[in-house]
């Protein structure tokens, strides 16, 4: 990794943070004069107290004129998914089928948006599962139940066969009823002749 001071002095500090205008338009106008090339060399040329990574970075991400600005519309985004399915984290070789994009800019859209939002989706959808798994066991438990009579439902289909199998005979309406040879109010007499008891033993089986 290249960390030799941009400066032509050896022993001169290397500066980090933000780049101010006054570096950019250097950087600019050097670049536009000279054309890139070696970084390290060109940090040197320019007066520069950076790195060559440092000034190359700042080029391609934010200073070239072709670098594209503002959001990365849908088409892009299916683009970079497209291209990340075949080629991986291989964010250089992706940037180049965008033009205007950096691949530093690529790599970050992905890790903060697509990436995010599938892993979203893969927790909502195995949640969802598990709910589902759930319903679908507490419907069978209620169909279990529901085919499975409990010991009342036993005791009612026990009678209700019971019901099925007996049924009382019936008896014509018209049944002669029963008339005993006993006297009447219409009798002239109240008193039992012996005829009368000759009847009744023979009523009763006593007659043998």
């Amino acid at each position: 990794m290249d960390k030799r001071p941009c400066d032509s002095g050896g022993d001169a500090e290397v500066r980090k943070g933000p780049w101010t205008m006054e570096e950019d338009m250097i950087l600019i106008n050097y670049i536009a004069t000279h054309g890139d090339g070696v970084w390290n060399t060109l940090a040197r040329s320019a007066g520069l107290k950076r790195t060559g990574k440092s000034c190359r970075l700042r080029w391609l991400n934010y200073l070239r004129p072709d670098v594209r600005r503002g959001n990365i519309t849908p088409e892009e985004q299916v683009l970079i998914m497209e291209l990340h399915a075949m080629w991986g984290n291989r964010w250089s070789k992706i940037a180049k089928h965008l033009p205007g994009r950096t691949d530093n800019e690529i790599k970050n859209y992905w890790r903060t948006r697509i990436q995010k939002h599938m892993n979203k989706q893969g927790d909502h959808q195995t949640l969802s599962g598990g709910q589902s798994s759930e319903a679908d066991h507490n419907m069978d438990q209620a169909s279990t139940s529901q085919a499975m009579p409990g010991p009342h439902d036993a005791d009612h289909q026990h009678r209700d066969a019971a019901d099925q199998i007996y049924s009382p005979p019936s008896y014509p309406e018209n049944l002669d009823t029963f008339s005993a040879p006993f006297p009447t109010e219409s009798s002239n007499d109240n008193v039992w002749s012996m005829d009368d008891l000759w009847s009744l033993q023979l009523l009763n089986g006593d007659g043998d």
